[in-house]
């Protein structure tokens, strides 16, 4: 437990304090454009990871939607971005800096987890400065409070699957009640990504919205999660995909049949450019 990692991007991608964080928060709290899904039911969600600027208020919606109710025994967050042929792995043991105090992995989980033959032990992908883990953590820690955590890189292979399985699997073995959070953005728009299948302008940004974000969306409410290891990849429409197929496949495991959308814009909306990224939460 001596392992504690730090808030890198704490005062850049989200304020570096605590009041900062908490006045955002409680900002994002009365948005009334997004979704606010009634009830305490929800085990699962899919959130975006842009800095807080562009997409920290559904996020956070989608995380206060999952601490309704009951407090699970324990959170596992999936994200990173990772190709097909890299492994998907987990932090086994630490604390992790947020402005609201840290949080703990929960060790004796991660290790059960990483008894699977397709997930690893390792933890420098979760050392370093990452956004679609690091991104979460504070709204974690305002509205579960100390809940442990379990912390996964997912890579988007054939085993995407079969690890939301595992870990819900793992946690029923072991007694535990859990909820995941899985962390993507959408389409990488424009120049700077080198995807502009439909030129620049009003064409491109309809097209985004309507038909490649829509596609990704729909997949997700429809617990499609093969998707996301397939046609996802060659449509560029979620930059976690394995993250994502992990999500779904844990939410099945649990017992959802169909998810709700909370939001969905693009960071065209804060900063128009003919680069841009689509975001949105989930909830299942």
């Amino acid at each position: 437990m001596g392992v504690r990692k730090r808030a890198a991007l704490r005062g850049q991608w989200y304020p570096e304090s605590m009041e900062s964080c908490l006045k955002e928060v409680e900002g994002y709290q009365k948005e009334g454009w997004m979704h606010r899904a009634e009830g305490e039911h929800y085990r699962a969600g899919i959130v975006p990871h842009a800095g807080w600027f562009f997409s920290g208020s559904i996020a956070c919606r989608v995380i206060e939607i999952l601490a309704r109710g009951t407090k699970p025994d324990l959170l596992v967050l999936f994200g990173h971005h990772l190709r097909a042929s890299d492994p998907t792995s987990v932090m086994t043991e630490g604390t992790l800096e947020t402005p609201f105090g840290d949080l703990t992995v929960n060790a004796d989980f991660s290790e059960a987890v990483s008894k699977a033959p397709f997930i690893r032990q390792e933890m420098g992908p979760f050392m370093a400065p990452e956004n679609t883990l690091e991104l979460q953590l504070p709204f974690v820690r305002y509205y579960f409070g100390n809940i442990p955590v379990c912390l996964m890189g997912v890579a988007p292979n054939t085993h995407a699957e079969a690890t939301g399985q595992f870990v819900v699997n793992t946690a029923r073995d072991l007694g535990l009640t859990l909820k995941i959070i899985g962390s993507t953005d959408l389409t990488h728009y424009g120049p700077n990504f080198g995807f502009t299948p439909q030129g620049k302008g009003e064409a491109a940004r309809t097209w985004v919205d309507e038909s490649n974000d829509r596609e990704a969306i729909d997949k997700m409410i429809a617990l499609d999660a093969p998707y996301f290891t397939h046609e996802a990849l060659t449509r560029h429409n979620a930059c976690c995909a394995g993250a994502v197929t992990a999500t779904l496949s844990a939410a099945q495991t649990l017992g959802s049949i169909q998810g709700i959308e909370i939001a969905h814009t693009t960071s065209f909306d804060k900063s128009p450019s003919d680069s841009f990224v689509g975001y949105t939460g989930v909830v299942f």
